[in-house]
């Protein structure tokens, strides 16, 4: 599910049926290696402290940010990953556990569910016969750990939902004129579609009623459904290809049908009270549905610019914004964004070792830090509330309220900088000394610092 791609009609109507049932079920299997810990986790366990915002993400493959090409050495970015950062934006100490399981229904989200609320154990068999995810038994197994995630969350994100109706599509040759189609076809084809529309509905409705009782002070986020057909447009004229006009209609009646019933649901649930609200991944998909998925490479999973429009939705409707640092020029290595605002300066961030550093007085004037300088002893002290640091050029030593620590970096060091002579200092040092939180996101170069 995470480039995007142009779509290539293809002349073969079994290859064509295939890959547009795989776009509307998200329930392409990803070949990770079963020996992969799961669930994805930011930095250990989810926190337990109240400073803390816990982000915890449940449902399918697009809850787990599958993305076509995965292999086992891959790590997602989907939504989940996007919202955790987006959540160190905010200035949170955040952290998130994703719960995603590729080819995941929304009846073995319930039966998963229920065997963690009654802190049962239960085999993947149990929740859903016939699962493909190589890492089941690992992240299944652990229903202990998901009651605990789930009741310190303080955001559940759900994605559920597409897997349901695979049994129904994979049976159609959507390549078939509509009008051909014998009107008992036709309403099988209906009965069948309203069956598991219920079917779904009803499951969500005990999905939300499960995690209202495990954790009712969480968020709850989630998405309804989108149907990526494949449209190109011709002198102005939309067209489907390797889909009949006739019968995409009828698939988009029922998509539209399954999420009015969904927002139904949604309505229903706020009115109880939970606080739950959702993005329209159908509008956001669909409006492009050939750049924002990998359906030219026969799988409609989102693809990396997919993920970040859902992510951008999420982001909105959690916090009213999306945030993102500066482009940086070429001979700066990362950015820095300390409490949600990126630090920018005339003098750039340097990357020793692996280890970041700032100027001195860049670091704790964003940090709000006391800071004064001994000229004697080449030693700056910083302060905030009861931390006091004290870090000197050269030493291989810091001081944390008075106690010595050995620097994990190198010394502090003086350097000039447009003919200015500036104190470089490592930044993880002396956050974690004042007690600031630090995490770096390394697809987005980008090291959090807050308080």
């Amino acid at each position: 599910m995470y480039t995007n791609l142009e779509f290539k009609k293809h002349q073969s109507s079994v290859i064509l049926r295939l890959a547009i049932v795989s776009a509307l079920i998200f329930s392409i299997f990803s070949p990770l290696s079963s020996a992969a810990s799961q669930p994805m986790l930011s930095s250990g366990k989810v926190q337990t402290e109240k400073k803390y915002f816990n982000v915890v993400i449940l449902g399918d493959s697009l809850a787990f940010g599958y993305e076509h090409g995965f292999t086992e050495q891959s790590r997602p970015n989907g939504v989940g990953e996007n919202i955790y950062e987006q959540a160190l934006f905010q200035g949170y100490r955040a952290a998130y556990a994703n719960y995603g399981v590729l080819g995941l229904r929304s009846e073995g989200l319930k039966l998963w569910l229920e065997a963690a609320a009654q802190k049962q154990e239960i085999k993947p068999a149990a929740v859903q016969a016939g699962l493909k995810d190589p890492r089941v038994d690992t992240i299944i197994g652990n229903t202990a750990q998901l009651y605990q995630d789930i009741e310190q969350a303080n955001l559940i994100i759900l994605a559920i939902g597409g897997n349901d109706f695979l049994q129904i599509l994979s049976q159609l040759d959507l390549t078939k004129s509509w009008n051909s189609w014998t009107a008992t076809e036709q309403q099988q084809l209906q009965t069948q579609l309203e069956a598991t529309t219920e079917h779904y509905i009803e499951q969500l409705s005990s999905i939300l009623s499960i995690l209202n009782e495990l954790n009712r002070d969480a968020i709850i986020a989630t998405q309804n459904q989108y149907l990526p057909l494949p449209k190109i447009t011709f002198n102005g004229k939309e067209s489907y290809v390797g889909v009949d006009p006739g019968l995409a209609r009828q698939l988009e009646n029922a998509r539209t049908s399954i999420n009015s019933k969904f927002d139904a649901v949604i309505k229903e649930f706020t009115s109880k009270g939970l606080t739950i609200d959702y993005i329209d991944a159908a509008s956001t998909i669909e409006s492009n549905a050939l750049g924002l998925t990998a359906i030219g490479a026969m799988d409609v999973h989102p693809n990396a610019a997919g993920y970040k429009k859902l992510s951008e939705q999420y982001s909105k409707l959690l916090w009213g914004e999306w945030r993102f640092v500066q482009p940086r020029k070429a001979d700066i290595p990362l950015s820095v964004v300390v409490n949600g605002k990126e630090v920018v300066s005339p003098y750039p961030t340097k990357l020793i070792n692996g280890r970041t550093y700032l100027v001195l007085s860049d670091i704790t004037g964003a940090m709000g830090a006391g800071l004064s300088w001994s000229n004697k002893t080449q030693t700056a002290t910083i302060t905030i509330d009861d931390r006091v640091v004290e870090l000197t050029i050269g030493a291989s030593t810091y001081k944390v309220n008075g106690q010595s620590y050995t620097l994990n970096a190198e010394p502090a060091f003086l350097t000039k900088v447009n003919n200015e002579s500036k104190t470089y200092v490592p930044v993880a040092a002396l956050s974690e000394g004042l007690g600031f939180f630090v995490e770096y996101r390394p697809l987005t170069k980008t090291v959090f610092v807050n308080r």
